[in-house]
Formats: structure tokens, C-alpha cells, sequence
């Protein structure tokens, strides 16, 4: 049964001196509605912020060309993408116009550009302390806090805003976010209906209110909800990624099949729709295919750890063995404790003809088999140890 992705522990199974088979056990990728809605770009239910010119209605014509030649410098800067850059020339100019609320909103906005979501939210605070009605402001505000993780200072500001504006849609939704993040999931679906009510084409209300169900595994409501999303707006990847999980927790990989190839056609960074889509095509016995998607899955997340695995897998069948090395180099990484993953390391190496690192790495996997009384692998391992060393001899 194919399963989505979540690996709790991974199992390993000998086949001689051979290549030894890592086998993830799956889990449901997404066991409550926060983790549900981490995976989607609803979260925190904003719009795109944009970059605000500043009011020069009251300033005196030296004011305003100084303040015109400090924000084309600061354009110059955000142009070339450095925001660190742009804020100091933003800085600069609020000592020539400090009154103006877009100045502010557009320091706060630079800041979030750069991840810094604290700094991007006490900004947007002063900001709306000079305009208090700015509803983009508002939602700047509420976005930086969801992002810097303050949930409750988040649905906070959200509930501000609405108390602006009750028909904005997108607020409700943010709101739901932040309340799924406080573990408020009532809160969070009344907020999730309420913008449904408002907006009845958001195709991002009826996606989040999906995930939703899909976190509590009422499926038949969560594929409703999802397919409603679709039907408004076939665009959006992380939908047909989402129907995708249904239908491979009910084990129907056939009804997955076209739906994550939509979901990496729109989006190809979906690295775990990428590796769920090659487990199937793997199933199916179309390797080349599957071996490119595992290739794209690794590509845009190389901690992935299952993908990695079955990647290393096909390459070292494939005798591709540079690549094989990658890609178990990679999974010891993650995985420093597991003695399958330096036994396969090993043979990736040797079958590269670096027979040294081969028995260095295969001795690293006896020593891990030893540490956890695996018997099988300690004898497997001694066991090509042994092959290896008389290789190594006969050909001094």
C-alpha cells in the first residue's frame, strides 16, 4: 500500500552481501489541522504586500527632492535585491518625513523580504498608528506576526482588521490559521465558514476548510471541501496534492496517480508530491520516470529522507554509482546512526573503485550494528568485509 509520506522509523532487511533495502513506514503526512495547514499557502490568509510611496503633499520642494533621491536609491537596492540596503535609504528618509505612515509600511515591508518578521511587525505597528484605518497595514501586521510565530498577537490583529472591514474574506482566513496554530480548531472552522459566507468563489477558504477535515480524517468532507477548491481554481498545486493524500490513505494510487502530476506540473518544488508520484510510477514498473521524480523530489529537498533512500536504491541497480554516493553521502547526514545507510554508502563506493572509503564506511556500519545488537547485520557486514579484504589483497 502506498502511503503518504511521514517516516516515524525506518526497518532494514538484509539480502546477502547485497544491497541493503531501507524501508520507510508511512504515516499520514498530516496529523492535526495546524500541520494541515502548514502545507498550504493559506495560512496566513494575506495579500501581497506592495511597496508604498510615501506622501509628499506637505513638505517644502527641498524636502521633497531629498526625500525623491533617497527613494530612488532605496528602489536601486530593492531592485538588486538588497533590502538590507533599501531599509538604511527608507531610514534615512524618515528623518526628512517622519508624519508619513508609508514610509514605515515600507520599512516593515523590506524587513519581512528579509525574514525579519519581528522587526517588519513593530513597523507596521507605527504605521497603522498613523493611519489606523489602512486595511494593507493591517494585514501586513497580522502576516508578520503569523510569520514570527506570535499566533495570538496574530488572530488578534485579524480580528482588528475585521472589525474595520467584516467582509473581507481573506482576514477571516488568516484568522483560521492563527486560531489552528493555538490548537483552536472550532475557532478556526467558524472562521474558515465565515469567509465562505462572505466570498463564496475563494477557492482558499473552501482549500483550507479541506484541510481541515483532513486533519481530523473525515475524508469524504475534507475531498468535498478539496474538490470545491479545484472546481473554483485548477491552479492551485497544493490542492491536487491534498486530493492526492486521500486517495492514497484509501490505497487507491491509481486515483493519486493524475493528481500529483498535476500538483508537480504546477508546482515542481512539491518535493513530497514528487516522491509520492515516484513511489507509484515505481509500483507500476515505469523506473526512468520514477527515477526522475525521485531525482526532482531530492533536487528541491535534500533532507528528504525517503526519497533519498529510494533514489540511492535505483542508482546503485543502475550501477550509477557516483550518483549513488550523493545520495547515501547525503542520507548519513540525516541518518548518522543508521548502519544501512554506511553499509549501502559502502557498496556505492566500492562499486566506484574507491575500495578503501568502501571498507572504512562498511567497518563505520559494523561498529552501528554492533552498538544495536543487530546480529543479522553484524553478520552481513563481516561477511563483505571478509570478500572485500581478500579482494583488496589479491590485487596488491
Amino acid at each position: 500500500m502506498l502511503r503518504p509520506i511521514g517516516v516515524s522509523t525506518w526497518l532494514l532487511s538484509g539480502m546477502g552481501s547485497a544491497l541493503v533495502a531501507l524501508t520507510p513506514v508511512f504515516t499520514p503526512a498530516l496529523t492535526t489541522a495546524a500541520e494541515a495547514t502548514e502545507r498550504s499557502p493559506i495560512a496566513a490568509g494575506h495579500p501581497p504586500m506592495v511597496l508604498a510611496q510615501a506622501s509628499t503633499d506637505h513638505l517644502s520642494e527641498q524636502q521633497k527632492q531629498r526625500l525623491s533621491e533617497l527613494l530612488n536609491a532605496a528602489q536601486e537596492h530593492i531592485d538588486a535585491t538588497d533590502f538590507a540596503g533599501a531599509i538604511a535609504f527608507y531610514q534615512q528618509a524618515l528623518q526628512v518625513n517622519r508624519a508619513d505612515p508609508r514610509l514605515y509600511s515600507g520599512i516593515a515591508y523590506l524587513h519581512a523580504r528579509e525574514g525579519n518578521f519581528d522587526s517588519a511587525a513593530e513597523y507596521y505597528r507605527q504605521a497603522i498608528e498613523r493611519e489606523s484605518r489602512n486595511l494593507p497595514f493591517r494585514y501586513g501586521l497580522a502576516y508578520s506576526l503569523f510569520q514570527a510565530e506570535r499566533y495570538r498577537e496574530a488572530a488578534s490583529a485579524y480580528r482588528d482588521l475585521l472589525e474595520i472591514d467584516r467582509r473581507q474574506a481573506e482576514a477571516q482566513i488568516g484568522l483560521g490559521g492563527s486560531l489552528l496554530r493555538l490548537e483552536d480548531e472550532d475557532g478556526a472552522r467558524q472562521a474558515y465558514e465565515a469567509a465562505v459566507r462572505i466570498d463564496p468563489n475563494n477557492a482558499q477558504a473552501y482549500e483550507a476548510i479541506g484541510m481541515l477535515h483532513f486533519s481530523q480524517e473525515n475524508y469524504d468532507e475534507a475531498l468535498r471541501a478539496l474538490e470545491r477548491s479545484q472546481q473554483l481554481d485548477d491552479s492551485r498545486a497544493s490542492v491536487y496534492a491534498a486530493i492526492a493524500e486521500i486517495w492514497l490513505i484509501r490505497d487507491q494510487p491509481g486515483r493519486a496517480l493524475p493528481q500529483l502530476q498535476r500538483a508537480v506540473q504546477l508546482n515542481p518544488q512539491l518535493s513530497e508530491a514528487q516522491f509520492q508520484l515516484a513511489e507509484i510510477l515505481r509500483a507500476q514498473g515505469n523506473q526512468s520516470a520514477a527515477l526522475q521524480h525521485y531525482e526532482q523530489a531530492v533536487e528541491y529537498q535534500p533532507d528528504l529522507t525517503p526519497a533519498q533512500a529510494a533514489l540511492g536504491e535505483m542508482l546503485l541497480a543502475r550501477e550509477q554509482y557516483l550518483r549513488a554516493v550523493l545520495a547515501y553521502r547525503q542520507l548519513s547526514r540525516v541518518l548518522p546512526q543508521d548502519p544501512g545507510v554506511r553499509y549501502n554508502l559502502a557498496l556505492a563506493l566500492w562499486g566506484q573503485g574507491n575500495a578503501q572509503a568502501a571498507l572504512n564506511t562498511v567497518e563505520q556500519a559494523l561498529n552501528l550494528y554492533q552498538r544495536q545488537e543487530d546480529e543479522g547485520g553484524v553478520t552481513r557486514a563481516e561477511a563483505l568485509i571478509e570478500v572485500w579484504r581478500q579482494e583488496v589483497d589479491k590485487n596488491r
